[in-house]
């Protein structure tokens, strides 16, 4: 199903233990035109013992062992979801998390998929939509956008995820889905029949955000005209962001660490694997070997980074 659409089913799920196949509760929100049409919710029965559900779990989501008896199983809840709403992409907040769910329950009852489907990650739009935003957990969002939220209550979460995506696409000027992941160059992710996925993620390159030879920069900024490299997780910002930001002050992203790189930021929980002794990633190998034959290298955190900025 390649054509726009308007259309889409917001999901969320709820697990018994760590695994993730052990789903016990399934929420969603059908949305249409950008408004909340149908939802709806059911416990599901992981069928698990009592013992191998976790209390870490269960003290998020409320949901015990002795709830779920005579729920229906997941592949039986899929069953009817898929019947419903065959066709329509799938939303959900963290989606890696729900969608490698769905992965999981199918591949433990050995079920395929009847045909590839589509899904998307409210979290990911919400990052897109607003940038400056240090965190964009669903809690956070609905106190940002002011909707009520139950949250990891899972329909309460379904319906919070929809909404999360239908301001988003609003607050990158489109007016479908398709059109704001085309708007924020992401494509859409797709599970196959054969259970292998795709995340949708389109690789960056730095020389795209290549700062603008005629732009108005000032040359005192501590980071104009100066080559930068990233590495490890960045909290603050997606990586997409932080290379816009260096741009916009004129500095010049790097992909990977060369003769020509000046600073290697690294994200503030990754920055103590470049102790002595550590396991270095490869761009922290390369920037010690260059520093080391004397190459005016420097390697500053996350923190210090969006000091420079």
């Amino acid at each position: 199903m390649n054509e726009e659409t308007d259309d889409f089913l917001a999901i969320d799920f709820e697990t018994a233990n760590r695994s993730r196949a052990s789903a016990c509760a399934i929420g969603f929100a059908r949305f249409t035109g950008g408004s909340l049409v149908a939802t709806g919710s059911t416990l599901i029965d992981p069928g698990l013992s009592p013992e191998e559900w976790d209390g870490f779990n269960i003290s998020i989501h409320g949901i015990n062992p002795s709830d779920v008896v005579g729920a229906p199983s997941f592949v039986d809840v899929w069953a009817e979801l898929q019947g419903h709403f065959s066709g329509v992409p799938l939303v959900a907040h963290s989606a890696s998390f729900d969608v490698s769910v769905i992965r999981a329950e199918l591949a433990r009852a050995k079920v395929a998929p009847a045909e590839p489907f589509r899904y998307s990650c409210s979290a990911k739009l919400s990052r897109l939509a607003w940038p400056a935003m240090l965190s964009v957990s669903l809690d956070v969002m609905a106190e940002r956008l002011g909707f009520d939220l139950d949250h990891h209550d899972a329909k309460s979460d379904a319906v919070g995820s929809g909404t999360v995506t239908v301001r988003a696409i609003e607050a990158l000027g489109c007016s479908t889905l398709d059109q704001a992941l085309s708007t924020a160059k992401r494509n859409w992710g797709q599970v196959n029949p054969d259970l292998t996925w795709n995340s949708g993620h389109v690789a960056l390159n730095a020389a795209d955000f290549t700062p603008d030879e005629d732009g108005d920069f000032d040359p005192d900024h501590p980071l104009f005209g100066r080559t930068v490299v990233f590495t490890g997780t960045l909290q603050s910002m997606e990586r997409r962001e932080a290379f816009r930001a260096l741009s916009e002050v004129g500095g010049i992203p790097g992909n990977g660490v060369t003769k020509k790189t000046n600073l290697l930021v690294v994200g503030d929980q990754d920055i103590s694997r470049f102790a002595a002794g550590a396991s270095m990633s490869s761009k922290m190998q390369k920037a010690a070997s260059l520093r080391a034959a004397g190459q005016d290298l420097e390697l500053i955190g996350e923190t210090e980074f969006l000091r420079l900025l």
